[in-house]
């Protein structure tokens, strides 16, 4: 079937404004995708929740702080995008802080505390006096690694304490009986288990004088539950009458 023209000529049914043909429509334009950003949240979330873990904190954090930022191009959900992003720049700068540091501490050099020496003189130890073994006693915690010479009696050195681990009763100075005695602690030699020699000629009820090095607070049970003590690791012991 034709159509007349303006111009005399038969336009086909097919190519005429008017045929039976529908006009062309051009197809709908896709839908952006809301998938990123709520990607991209839930990674920062999780990065957030974790970023104090060395590595994996920062590894999670930049993932999210990626998708993020990519996220919020785009027009749906972009509220979800920047929360996203907040939550990935905590984690990741957090992240980078525990991993500077874990990464510090495996550096030679890296640990921070103070060596103990491997062997002592007898110059390094000085008698205190009571004010400070009664601080001692009191936080034995802050005062590890200080050297010291203390008196006291041997309240058990048995086979429940050990060859080289007793129970001691300290002071600062000798006392003239052995109830005198005030501080409750512990003190150790050689490797704690067999082997130390420095405690070989001591047995319970003896007074003693000790070069000790302080280990810090130890528990252990006693009838009334367990006790925190002082324990002290001897260097030098002299049985005194």
């Amino acid at each position: 079937m034709s159509y007349p023209s303006t111009s005399g000529h038969m336009t086909p049914a097919w190519n005429h404004p008017y045929g039976s043909r529908p006009p062309y429509m051009p197809p709908n334009a896709p839908r952006p995708s809301s998938a990123l950003a709520v990607i991209s949240f839930i990674t920062g979330l999780v990065a957030f929740f974790f970023g104090w873990i060395p590595f994996v904190g920062l590894f999670l954090g930049m993932t999210g702080l990626l998708l993020a930022i990519l996220a919020i191009r785009k027009p749906v959900l972009r509220g979800l995008a920047i929360a996203g992003i907040t939550l990935s720049t905590i984690a990741t700068l957090t992240s980078l802080v525990t991993t500077g540091l874990f990464v510090l501490a495996l550096l030679p050099g890296g640990d921070t505390t103070t060596a103990r020496p491997t062997s002592y003189a007898p110059e390094d130890f000085a008698e205190i006096d009571e004010r400070e073994l009664a601080g001692i006693a009191k936080d034995p915690d802050a005062h590890v690694g200080e050297t010291m010479i203390v008196y006291g009696y041997v309240t058990q050195f048995d086979a429940n304490t050990g060859p080289c681990e007793m129970r001691i009763s300290v002071s600062a100075e000798k006392k003239s009986s052995w109830l005198d005695y005030e501080h409750n602690s512990l003190a150790f030699s050689g490797d704690g288990n067999s082997e130390c020699p420095k405690l070989a000629g001591i047995i319970a009820d003896d007074e003693v004088k000790l070069s000790v090095v302080l280990d810090g607070g130890k528990t252990y049970s006693s009838l009334g539950g367990g006790t925190r003590v002082p324990s002290f690791e001897v260097i030098e012991a002299e049985v005194i009458d």
